[in-house]
């Protein structure tokens, strides 16, 4: 997010939490002396950064664009710290949304740094999907709904920071049609906690979702799951972190004639993304991904502990698509899924870490 979107919706908050408390005090109010060291601090760090960076286009270098695209952020910090030291700024946020912007920049502009792996080379996936820079396209397909049982199994390793907006999804194929009527699924991040959300039809605005808070053993591995079982006569909706119960919701949406409503995602084809959602491309997330896998069927906690350290050939039953991405693929527009049906393709911003034995 820029620092333009973040004071604006910061400077909207202050508002009417300013106009609440000034309808009730008449006192005048303080000015903060603000603390520009965190400026100060990125900006000797980015200009560093810039100095001895090596620029083209081969390995071992940033690209110009990436450059380029550091170098007006560094500007940016300059108008901050100018603007702040000028008086513009009267309240600690607005200079810590510059402190903020400069962190990323930063991050962003490291990991643009190239390096060729040669394909089958064993590696870490990463995908930097903050500010849609990029994500995985598994196409699009009825059978990515699920059904009326079905689980999504993958590994996740984030760091902090992964995600901003209100919303951050890790693998989804959450669908609007415009009518507010919500279909598919997402596993997603909203505040301090890790989601199931399913669109439940045809009813408006209706979807079933629950959460827990989100691990935050950052730079390590945890293994998701999310279950479904309509035929459950309560907890149909679960969730799985490293093989153990994470929570449970029973199916509690109804309709205005208390119906109770039921997952219905195949009305029309879904597509399906990891670190963006499809159609909302704003909930977006930055994280590695490997072993991804979806299943027709309601996998058990033992069924689940056992998928943690095994492998799928692609022919398992009731399996409806997997990827390993555990290793550099030939054609990263076009990485065959395990069962030999569909296609994936990483699009924009990613880094391929390689393993070190």
């Amino acid at each position: 997010m820029s620092v333009r979107k973040q004071l604006t919706r910061w400077l909207f908050l202050v508002g009417i939490v300013g106009g609440v408390f000034n309808g009730c005090s008449e006192k005048p109010q303080q000015v903060v002396e603000l603390d520009l060291s965190c400026l100060m601090t990125h900006l000797d760090s980015m200009q560093s950064i810039i100095d001895t960076a090596k620029i083209g286009a081969v390995d071992g270098t940033f690209p110009q664009e990436s450059a380029d695209e550091f170098q007006s952020a560094i500007d940016e910090l300059r108008t901050g710290i100018s603007k702040a030291k000028a008086g513009y700024f009267v309240l600690p946020f607005e200079t810590e949304a510059y402190c903020i912007a400069a962190s990323k920049a930063i991050s962003t502009f490291m990991n643009a740094y190239q390096t060729t792996l040669a394909p089958g080379t064993p590696a870490e996936l990463q995908v930097f999907g903050i500010d849609g820079r990029g994500y995985i396209d598994f196409g699009e397909s009825p059978a990515y709904g699920g059904s009326n049982r079905f689980t999504v199994e993958a590994w996740l390793k984030y760091d902090p920071g992964f995600f901003e907006f209100a919303i951050g999804d890790f693998i989804a194929t959450f669908s609007h049609d415009g009518n507010g009527i919500k279909q598919g699924w997402m596993l997603n991040f909203m505040g301090s906690n890790l989601r199931t959300t399913l669109g439940m039809g045809p009813q408006q605005d209706r979807v079933l979702e629950w959460g827990a808070a989100f691990p935050t053993n950052y730079g390590q591995w945890n293994h998701i799951v999310a279950v479904y079982d309509e035929s459950l006569s309560a907890d149909q909706l679960k969730m799985y972190v490293n093989g153990e119960v994470f929570f449970t919701k029973t199916n509690d949406i109804r309709d205005d004639a208390g119906i109770l409503q039921k997952y219905q995602p195949n009305t029309r084809n879904l597509k399906m993304w990891a670190f963006i959602e499809p159609e909302d491309n704003n909930r977006s997330m930055t994280g590695y991904i490997r072993k991804f896998r979806l299943w027709d069927t309601a996998k058990s906690q033992d069924d689940i502990k056992s998928l943690m350290t095994s492998e799928v050939s692609g022919s398992e039953s009731n399996l409806i698509c997997a990827w390993d991405f555990t290793e550099v693929p030939d054609n990263p527009e076009h990485i065959a899924d395990k069962t030999g049906k569909f296609s994936a393709k990483i699009v924009g911003q990613h880094k391929w870490h390689k393993l070190i034995n």
